[in-house]
């Protein structure tokens, strides 16, 4: 048996078991009330904090630059290489080369 087909088993098992518990409200409740009265930890402000500065700076970095306008327009230059014959007939070759029937002429 694979491990998750074993992992399902046992969770349609345990879910089964606890639709049917006489005392799922009680316990319900009793998780609810464990978890409403634990303290947060101070690391985790720290961490969100982290994370809103980090994400404040990034906003006055990229924000300003993303926007800003060229008073003249730019010009860009497209350089594209040059193949000799004999490359572009090699490169037909490998494009055909992986074809299981041939519809080509060669």
């Amino acid at each position: 048996m694979k491990q998750d087909d074993f992992l399902k088993q046992v969770t349609s098992k345990l879910d089964g078991l606890a639709q049917h518990h006489k005392d799922k409200p009680v316990v319900m409740n009793h998780v609810i009330e464990e978890i409403q009265d634990r303290e947060t930890a101070r690391y985790g402000l720290w961490k969100m904090s982290g994370f809103a500065l980090a994400a404040a700076i990034a906003g006055f970095v990229v924000f300003p630059n993303s926007i800003e306008m060229a008073a003249k327009p730019q010009n860009q230059v497209v350089v594209t290489p040059k193949l000799s014959p004999q490359m572009v007939e090699d490169l037909e070759m490998l494009m055909v080369l992986g074809e299981d029937k041939v519809p080509h002429g060669s």
